[in-house]
């Protein structure tokens, strides 16, 4: 083979080096400059779809291992064939819901450590590595649906939360507590959502424990939305119970720090709440959202559900 004509990168020679006109010197900047660099324009916020991508941190292996994941035993042991499935909403923070937030953890951390210097509370708001994440307000219990399962529960999920025609709300709360889970393996201290009979909240969770039981899956907080005063979101959770003690410097602290039935938003004179436009469906490993919807439906969705639901009786 014919060598090629002229090299595909030139590197100079070290003796080249000292050939040609010296660089130019930099000069001293003095003075003000004669065009001010103009401000940097914020970067728009991330679209929510973009944080599903990955909202699913790598698999380490299907044993498990509590030493990998902070002494936390799998709530659903793997099973070839079972997807577990949860239902919630996802709480993306601003900076000033994060900052509150975070501070509201760092004195009820420091209030626990006082009353019992073994108690460890550890945040929701950040991973290990140091990244923020999302919080969540559970509408279901970590349940298990069957491979050929899948696609009927979130068609019929979605189906029923359009019928229902919830429109996207606002969650206020009323303060924090103390939660533990069904296995009595952690304990959370939780923001307590605020709920009224009729408000979205419960309905959502009504017609999610429908749906589910339809699966053969037990619902959350009850039959019907009994228990509606059990809404919540996680923002510190520990692997020991907390005593009395730890719970009474933990409240202290909050309250102290303005963590009390009205949380207000540090730097704002307005109360936390939370914004929610869509609901949630983890299953495995895939996130699906179902968007809330204002107003009737329109002509279009209704021709789509109409030919939808005729091409299903036909297959």
């Amino acid at each position: 083979m014919a060598p090629p004509s002229q090299p595909l990168v030139e590197y100079s020679d070290s003796d080249d080096s000292d050939c040609g006109p010296p660089p130019p010197k930099l000069q001293k900047k003095t003075g003000e400059p004669k065009h001010p660099e103009a401000p940097v324009a914020s970067l728009p916020p991330l679209p929510s779809r973009f944080h599903d991508l990955y909202a699913v941190p790598p698999r380490v292996g299907k044993e498990d291992n509590p030493a990998l994941h902070g002494g936390r035993k799998r709530a659903i042991p793997h099973v070839q064939g079972n997807w577990p499935t949860h239902v919630f909403v996802e709480w993306h923070l601003t900076r000033a819901e994060f900052d509150t937030l975070d501070t509201l953890y760092s004195v009820a951390a420091k209030g626990a450590s006082a009353a019992d210097h073994t108690f460890k509370l550890e945040s929701h708001l950040q991973s290990d590595l140091g990244s923020e994440l999302p919080l969540h307000l559970s509408l279901s219990r970590p349940n298990v649906l069957r491979t050929e399962q899948r696609e009927g529960f979130l068609e019929t999920l979605s189906d029923r939360y359009h019928k229902a025609r919830v429109k996207p709300f606002t969650v206020d709360f009323c303060g924090f507590e103390w939660v533990g889970n069904y296995d009595r393996t952690r304990w959370f201290l939780v923001l307590k959502a605020s709920v009224v009979p009729k408000s979205e909240l419960p309905r959502l969770l009504e017609l999610t424990n429908r749906t589910f039981a339809v699966f053969n899956q037990p619902g959350l907080y009850g039959s019907n939305g009994d228990g509606m005063n059990g809404f919540h979101v996680s923002l510190a959770w520990s692997l020991a119970e907390p005593s009395v003690e730890v719970k009474r410097k933990v409240q202290d602290a909050l309250l102290a720090e303005g963590g009390g039935n009205k949380i207000l938003i540090k730097g704002k004179d307005c109360a936390l709440k939370m914004e929610v436009g869509g609901i949630k469906v983890k299953i495995g490993n895939a996130v699906h959202v179902v968007e809330l919807v204002a107003g009737k439906p329109t002509a279009s969705e209704i021709e789509t559900r109409t030919g939808k639901r005729k091409a299903s009786v036909g297959s």
